[in-house]
Order: structure tokens, then sequence, then C-alpha cells
């Protein structure tokens, strides 16, 4: 039943889940990349065959030997790489690497031996790089948006999570970075920079009493997780609510409803509404560091947002499943991306849940069914009280609900990659999200604010750090209970696959036993102004 009503959206997911599990199977097998094209043609001819047959099971071979094929890809370009950092050019220099810079340039004097250290961020094929090199003391600076040749040599940490981690690019020699081009007019990457730098100033506006708070803040609405503390990073960690600081789906959703609701104010239609959205969300992001878990944020709500505009119906586990493959299918290496990971399983985890729950009777139903008997009776002060305290044990059943579908579609992931099973989460996320989504709203409109009159920004601002004050204290209160996060031993990806099993196997009997929702009917419900009429309530 639930896979004939969610049909639409469940395919698309479904072979989103077979892609990334074919690229992980791929990533395990390093050795058989060099059959990458042999892969990548085996699932050209699979999905000829399943379009042209109408054989639908081959379309799943062929999402899973296309995600193989990615991998292998992948893996075959890091060999390469790897390879050529350990050998000499024939010059009989270290090897030489074209590189962008992209971000994160600085320099420092060193007095002693006349020299300056430059470091700045790049990327080799998929791989992040950070180069640190020694140039002379009058020697060109990189700027953001050149090109430079540098030679030396690549280091990985022992302690990385993954091989496709950040490098380092030791550049030992002076003399071995050349600048072969520069950079090409406006740069989005440095502006978009520059403008996020600037508005997390309007941010801190009022907060000058308390730097701490003025960080979190920060790092709550752009992202800026670096700016906290290594000690309040492990306290959020341990009570499981470390995700509010990554821009995700919570943020955008919060960005995009505060957006419609002025778009809203000025009359505009649904769709004008939702053509306008998507540059702004797209900027936002951008503002925010771009991070995977934003970004697949972003390319959901514009895909529910973007249905709107050719006259579908939106689909939010559809939205997911496109998502999913854009991400994936064009970066591979995202597997290794624990954020990315984290992103794409709470938001699976939360949908299917909503829609899983929304077949079964609430255990609050007794409440509406007194409701009704008490409109019946024309005893509407009665009816309102326990329509209230239905709507409040629905809202923190909801809440509940979701905090628990997060925990468990996360739980393998950061068993696996931070060996930490974090249970008080499911409970203090119930409390935190709400503060979470209050100190977004009120700081981005405090840093917005503050441009045009101080005194009220650095009011919204406060109000913004009294919440993240609220969301540090539960989070430190959570921690210190005793089982709320349990260490263990990082899982395999054998257990991260059982665990999902099992869960839906214990789903699909409780399926069979709970009891489904029904239809409350309700007679003479006064709408207020003392008219009666038949209604339904569920």
């Amino acid at each position: 039943m639930f896979w004939i009503r969610n049909k639409a959206g469940l395919v698309p997911a479904l072979f989103a889940v077979t892609l990334i599990a074919g690229e992980a199977a791929g990533f395990a097998t390093p050795r058989f990349s060099p059959m990458w094209m042999w892969a990548g043609c085996s699932a050209m001819l699979a999905a000829t065959v399943a379009v042209g047959w109408s054989l639908a099971p081959l379309r799943w071979l062929a999402a899973a030997i296309a995600g193989l094929s990615l991998a292998w890809r992948s893996e075959s370009e890091r060999i390469a790489i790897d390879e050529r950092a350990r050998s000499l050019s024939e010059s009989g220099l270290p090897p030489g690497y074209v590189l962008k810079v992209e971000s994160g340039v600085s320099c420092r004097y060193r007095l002693a031996k006349g020299d300056r250290t430059v470091c700045f961020s790049s990327s080799i094929g998929s791989i992040p790089v950070k180069v640190v090199a020694q140039i002379d003391a009058y020697g060109s600076i990189p700027s953001a948006g050149e090109v430079w040749l540098c030679r030396g040599w690549l280091s990985l940490k022992k302690d990385s999570p993954s091989r496709y981690s950040r490098r380092t690019l030791w550049v030992m020699e002076r003399g071995h970075m050349e600048r072969i081009e520069a950079a090409s007019g406006f740069c989005a990457g440095v502006a978009y920079r520059k403008v996020s730098g600037f508005l997390s100033r309007y941010a801190e506006t009022g907060l000058g009493w308390n730097p701490e708070l003025a960080s979190l803040n920060k790092a709550m609405l752009f992202g800026r997780r670096s700016e906290i503390g290594e000690k309040k990073r492990s306290t959020f960690a341990f009570a499981g609510t470390m995700h509010v600081f990554a821009i995700s789906g919570l943020h955008v959703m919060l960005v995009a409803s505060l957006i419609n609701m002025l778009l809203a104010k000025v009359r505009l239609s649904h769709a004008m509404r939702s053509a306008c959205a998507l540059p702004i969300l797209a900027a936002y992001v951008m503002l925010s560091g771009a991070r995977p878990s934003a970004v697949r944020a972003a390319l959901m709500m514009s895909l529910w947002l973007g249905a709107g505009l050719f006259g579908r119906k939106p689909d939010s586990l559809a939205a997911w499943g496109v998502a999913a493959i854009a991400v994936y299918g064009l970066s591979p290496a995202m597997v290794f991306d624990a954020g990315c990971a984290l992103s794409f399983a709470v938001m699976l985890g939360i949908v299917l849940w909503i829609r899983w729950t929304s077949q079964f009777a609430s255990p609050l139903d007794p409440l509406l069914r007194m409701a009704a008997d008490e409109a019946a009776l024309g005893n509407d002060r009665r009816r309102d009280s326990l329509l209230k305290w239905h709507r409040r044990g629905m809202w923190v059943l909801t809440a509940l609900g979701i905090s628990f579908s997060a925990w468990i579609a996360s739980t393998p992931v950061t068993a696996m990659v931070f060996g930490r099973i974090a249970v008080g989460g499911i409970f203090a996320n119930v409390v935190v999200v709400p503060l979470a989504e209050i100190s977004v709203v009120t700081g981005a409109a405090g840093a917005v604010a503050s441009m045009v009159l101080e005194p009220l920004g650095a009011f919204l601002n406060n109000i913004a750090a009294a919440s993240t004050w609220m969301m540090e204290t539960v989070s430190e209160l959570t921690a210190r209970c005793p089982g709320a996060s349990v260490e263990t031993q990082a899982w395999s990806w054998s257990d991260c696959a059982m665990w999902y099993v099992a869960w839906v196997a214990l789903f699909c009997v409780l399926a069979r036993h709970l009891p489904p929702k029904v239809f409350i009917p309700v007679k003479s419900w006064s709408n207020g102004d003392g008219d009666g009429h038949d209604v339904l309530e569920t």
C-alpha cells in the first residue's frame, strides 16, 4: 500500500539510492578501476534494453552499474594523481600542477630568513588541495582567480577520514611557483565571500559583551562553524545537535518562507514568487559557502518551487531523488563527505517517516472524537479546549517523530565516521530545532536591520543570541546525561546496511498491526458565527 501511494516519488528516490550503492561498491573495489569504461558501456546497454523492451528491473541494474562506473572513474583519476605525486619530472624537479587560486589566500613573513610563506586553497580534479609555498620577500602573492604552476609534493594526513580528503601541496623551493594566467575579471566566489564577511559583521552588532555568542550567531546564520570553539563543538556533537550549524534544509526552508512572505505582501502570484525566490536561494547558498548540505537543500527547494512553475504537483521524494542523482552523479567522491551523507540521509528519513505515519491513526484521535461529541451537544468551550490540547499534543508527537526518524537515518553515518551514537539527540532536538528557527529568523532580520537602524539590529541580534544560548544550555544538559552519547567502534558498510534493513523490517511488521487512519464525522460543528455545518475531521 505504501509503495502504491508513493510510487511516483519512490521511483527516483530508489534510483538515486541504487546509484549511490553502486558508487560505494566501486570505491570499495579500487583495484578494478581501469574497467570504468567497460562498466559505463554496460550501463548504457542495460538502460537501452530496459527502455527498448520495457524491462523495469534492468533500470535498477543500469543505475547500479552507472554508479560503479562513476566511482571507478574517480578512483582511476585519484590513482593517477598519487602515482604522479611520487615521481620526478623529466628535468628532475618535483611534479608540477596547474592550479587555480580558489580561496583562503594568506601570507606570513619570516624576517629571519627574508622570505614569506603563502597559503591558498585549490583542487586537483576532485581532490581539494591546500598549497603551502615559500616565495621571495618581494615575489608576487597569489590572488583569487589566478592560475599558477606549482611544483611540490603532495601529502595526506594519517588521520584523514578518507583518501579524498584535503591534501597539502608543499612547494619548498623558491622559484617553483609561476603565475601563468591572471584573474579573469569578475570572480563570483570572491565577491560572495566578501559579501558574506560584510554581512557577518552586522550579525554581531550589539553582541560585543559576549564574543562567543556572536560567533555562534554567525555560525548559525552563515555556517561559519570554524569560529566555534573546540569545547563548544564537542558539546553540540555529543548532544547530537551539531547539525543546526550546518546550512541545510532548516535554513533554506526558513529563508524560502521569509522570501515567500515578503513577496506575498506585494501581491505576486505563486508562480512569480517561486521565480523570484529561486535566485535568492541560490545567492544565500553561495554566501554560506555552498557546502554540500546547503546545495542539497537548495536543489530540493528549487525542484519543489519549480514544479509550480510548470503546473506540476510538488513531490518531496522525487525532489530528493533528483537532488541526490545530481550531487552524487556529478561528484561521486561526495560519498566520502560525512556532511553530505548526513544531510541526504536525514532528509530522506524525515520524508519517509511523515509519509509512513500519515496512513495510520493518531493516538490523540480520541480527543477529536470527544470534541465531535461536545460540538454535537453545543458545548463550544469544551470543544475548543479539547482541540487546543489536541494541537499541542500533535505538535509534540510530530516533533518527537521527526527527531526519531532523523536519528534512525543519521546513526549509521555518525557511527561510521565519528564512532558515536547520540541517543540524547532524539529529545534534545525537540527543543533545539525550534530555538534554531528563532535564531535564524531574528539573526537574519538583525543583520539587515543593523544596516539601517543599529539599535533595532542590536535588539534582534540579542534575541537571536538568547535563543542560541538556550540551545547551548540544552545541549550541555543533554551531553551530561548518562547514556546520551555512546561510543562505539567504527561501523562497516555491512553494519550500516543491516541497521537500515532491520528498521525497514520492523516498520513493515508494524504496518500490518497499526490501525489505519479513519475519518471522524463531526455534526453541527459551529463555525464561530452560530451557523452549523457538517465537516469531516481526520
